[in-house]
């Protein structure tokens, strides 16, 4: 679970991250994003006391009583790495924001893009050491990328296209076969066509065809495989 703090005084700016929150969620269900959202920097202060930090704090700059880059520092004072993101109607704020080791800011209103962007970075530095990761050959060098990040990999013209939870895609000249086999000790994966291997965090729904990847992509299932397949995401899943 990835807990998300949200702490700004406009209810309008609060509902437009809320909804964003809940569309991330949407779209990326395997993070397990939870947000808790406050209108008064006191009341998210209190919160810390009796449950504890977040993984992300997003703070209005300019708040009645205490601005987000006194809180932050209250925050910091805690001991605490978490990431830090300003909400800020002016780029003004943004020199001040690396004052307290922020990872950045977002313009508000805040676009979906930005959004999901900042969140995905937050949850990426959050990664604990030694997380499984994969080593791809791709046209810039070697690429590593968490496992855990890799929705799909398909093969398609002679060319091997590795898809991330993000939506970036990486051209790799590793072959099909090699991929399996270096994912092959790894229960999230399966092959359920020749030309494709999933990540079975990333289905949404599963039939005998196809399945239906939380994208909205559809992958097809061979049917000698589909039986076999339904039987992997059970034990994965349950």
């Amino acid at each position: 679970m990835f807990r998300l703090c949200v702490c700004d005084d406009q209810p309008v700016a609060l509902e437009c991250v809320r909804v964003l929150a809940e569309q991330f969620d949407r779209e990326h269900p395997e993070l397990a994003l939870r947000m808790q959202t406050f209108d008064s920097p006191y009341d998210l202060l209190d919160a810390l006391e009796t449950q504890g930090g977040f993984d992300m704090y997003l703070l209005d700059i300019i708040m009645p009583h205490m601005t987000g880059m006194e809180l932050a520092r209250l925050v910091r004072k805690r001991g605490e790495s978490a990431a830090i993101v300003f909400l800020t109607s002016s780029r003004e704020y943004a020199l001040d924001a690396f004052s307290v080791g922020a990872a950045g800011y977002l313009l508000k209103p805040v676009e979906k893009d930005d959004f999901d962007s900042a969140v995905l970075s937050a949850i990426r530095a959050a990664a604990p050491a030694g997380s499984p990761s994969l080593l791809l050959k791709t046209r810039d060098g070697l690429r590593r990328i968490l496992l855990r990040e890799l929705m799909l990999v398909e093969s398609q013209n002679h060319k091997r296209i590795c898809t991330l939870a993000d939506g970036t895609a990486l051209e790799t000249s590793d072959t099909l076969a090699s991929l399996l086999g270096r994912l092959n000790g790894d229960a999230r994966f399966f092959s359920p066509h020749r030309a494709y291997i999933v990540n079975l965090d990333y289905i949404s729904s599963l039939s005998t065809a196809e399945l239906l990847l939380s994208d909205g992509r559809r992958v097809p299932v061979s049917r000698k495989l589909s039986a076999a397949l339904r039987e992997a995401y059970t034990k994965y899943v349950f």
